[in-house]
């Protein structure tokens, strides 16, 4: 196509064009004499650009926006259906007097199955849709809602920021387990943990999942001064748990088929907590004539009587018990960096015996992710470098070109950093990209040097040459996909924010590494050739290969003959 399109051409001047790559001729030409400053300027962005981006904190996916919320609130039991209806209608006209919300749907909770009794009706579960505009800060119209809740006579309310079910992608907040055998020293550690997640701050609703547990009440038998009665902690236990069952089943009778079994009540002289220590056993023992006699002692002559909270439920993981202490992380703060906060605190925390703690939740899965998404950007970086040597037929030429990947991953984090974005692991799938697309403005800038010091150009004079003249090809690669990613991240819709950091790295990377490409990749050439002259093969009879067959050294300086 080009050899028809292009028979009729004729040259045109860029002034601005022009008097660009004149100005780059003079940095360049300064670059090459200075070597070291572009190298230490490009280190310590790269080194500043990573450091500040992992301290605004990890996160697994990006916050996204949705215009469908739900709000459920709970009315006093004791209220008619009517005053809960009242309150539900009045729910309703708060909601929609709210800007933003656009449609406000109710239903009583039995009818949408959360409530187990059909008959109750003080539940109420609101789907309310808000304008997309709104819908960009879901955080914030679920606080409007809950202060409008707030000023009505409800039992209890909350508010779902989306009725997307993301949970089993989105960050779940902080939590640590805590694993042992003993489960009242379980319970001890996660109240300590609790306080420590307190201290650190940037929580709330910290819990250890015990709080429904029940009151009980310990009974704690002395076993030497037991025996001294001739009772063992078995017979105490089974004549108390006999004591404390008030109903038997005496026998069953049987009426047209069916079974009833006869339960027999008996509420007399019951043990209660008042009554318990002085809850009287009979002993029996022998006196100093042989005569069996009958002792009676009360429990607290050998026992004592601890109160504290039975467990709500044990966990299990490999058949080994644990218990978690979870948080919700607070808006403005990334539970990553709690994670750490609350680690140090770890560190120094003394775990009793047999007890272990583990920071997990969010925190590990973002870890988990992390380690998952490097691993393969090494991948890439290793089979980029590979395809390169295949090309170069040398190992020299395509380490020059992988020196650009660093420069588009500082220009990755810096955009991170203007635009104020978490590291996702969707913004590390823009690394990934980037690996793959910046080499291709090394490759064709080291690939054209050689082609010039084949042809006979001093080294620094074919690279002057090679920066003005690729430039143009470089900046116009570089463009197009700059331009075409901007599309994604300057777009205000909902469904533009799960790729919105992947864009952003991409176009920060492209623009800082397609500018720095053009002055570092000429200054580590000039520093790793340090020969001046490139010769072509000499093979006897033929003077020198054609152009497309020159086979180049592997190592630094004149092509060996072969």
């Amino acid at each position: 196509m080009s050899a028809t399109v292009l028979r009729n051409t004729k040259p045109k001047t860029h002034r601005w064009f022009d008097a660009m790559t004149n100005v780059y001729d003079k940095m360049l030409r300064f670059c090459l004499r200075m070597k070291w400053l572009p190298i230490l300027v490009a280190v310590l962005l790269l080194a500043f650009s990573v450091i500040q981006a992992f301290r605004t904190g990890l996160v697994l996916l990006p916050s996204m926006g949705s215009n469908q919320m739900s709000v459920s609130i709970t009315t006093d039991p004791e209220n008619t259906d009517e005053e809960n209806f009242a309150l539900a209608d009045e729910a309703m006209e708060r909601l929609m007097a709210i800007e933003g919300v656009e449609t406000v749907g109710a239903m009583t909770e039995s009818s949408t199955g959360l409530m187990s009794t059909s008959d109750a009706t003080n539940g109420f579960y609101f789907y309310i849709i808000v304008s997309d505009k709104a819908a960009k800060n879901n955080a914030a119209m679920g606080k409007k809602m809950e202060e409008t809740l707030s000023e009505m006579d409800l039992e209890e309310y909350s508010v779902t920021l989306s009725n997307m079910d993301m949970s089993a992608l989105m960050g779940s907040g902080m939590q640590i387990d805590i694993y042992g055998t003993d489960v009242d020293t379980m319970m001890t550690v996660s109240e300590d943990i609790m306080a420590i997640l307190e201290e650190v701050g940037g929580m709330e609703d910290i819990s250890n999942g015990q709080e429904e547990g029940d009151s009980q009440i310990t009974v704690v038998v002395d076993k030497d001064e037991a025996m001294q009665y001739n009772l063992t902690v078995a017979q105490i236990f089974a004549e108390l748990a006999g004591s404390l069952t008030t109903e038997d089943t005496a026998t069953t009778l049987t009426m047209n088929g069916k079974d009833y079994e006869v339960i027999i009540v008996d509420e007399t002289d019951t043990v209660n907590r008042d009554n318990l220590m002085e809850y009287e056993f009979e002993v029996q023992t022998t006196d100093k004539d042989g005569n069996q006699v009958t002792e009676i002692h009360e429990l607290n002559e050998f026992a004592s009587l601890e109160e504290g909270k039975g467990v709500a439920s044990i966990n299990r993981e490999n058949q080994q018990r644990y218990m978690s202490v979870t948080a919700v992380t607070m808006e403005g703060y990334n539970t990553t960096l709690l994670a750490r906060d609350v680690q140090a605190k770890l560190n120094d925390y003394e775990a009793p015996e047999g007890i272990t703690i583990e920071i997990a939740g969010e925190s590990e899965s973002v870890n988990e992710a992390l380690q998952d998404m490097l691993l393969m950007i090494l991948l890439a970086i290793v089979l980029i470098y590979l395809v390169m040597v295949a090309q170069f037929q040398n190992l020299v030429s395509p380490f020059i070109v992988l020196l650009t990947i660093p420069l588009a991953f500082t220009g990755g984090f810096l955009a991170l950093l203007l635009t104020g974005q978490e590291i996702s692991i969707i913004c590390l799938m823009g690394f990934l990209v980037l690996a793959g697309v910046i080499v291709n403005n090394g490759i064709v800038f080291v690939d054209y040097v050689n082609q010039l010091r084949i042809g006979g150009m001093d080294k620094k004079e074919a690279l002057v040459e090679t920066g003005k003249t690729r430039m143009r090809p470089i900046l116009m690669t570089a463009l197009t996909t700059i331009l075409a990613m901007s599309t994604m991240a300057f777009s205000n819709d909902m469904a533009s924010e799960m790729g919105k950091g992947m864009s952003i790295v991409v176009i920060g990377g492209l623009v800082y590494g397609t500018l720095m490409t053009l002055f570092i990749v000429p200054v580590f050439y000039d520093i790793i050739y340090r020969k001046k002259e490139m010769k072509a093969v000499d093979i006897g009879d033929e003077e020198t290969l054609k152009e497309d067959e020159i086979l180049l050294a592997e190592g630094i300086g004149d092509v060996e003959e072969s």
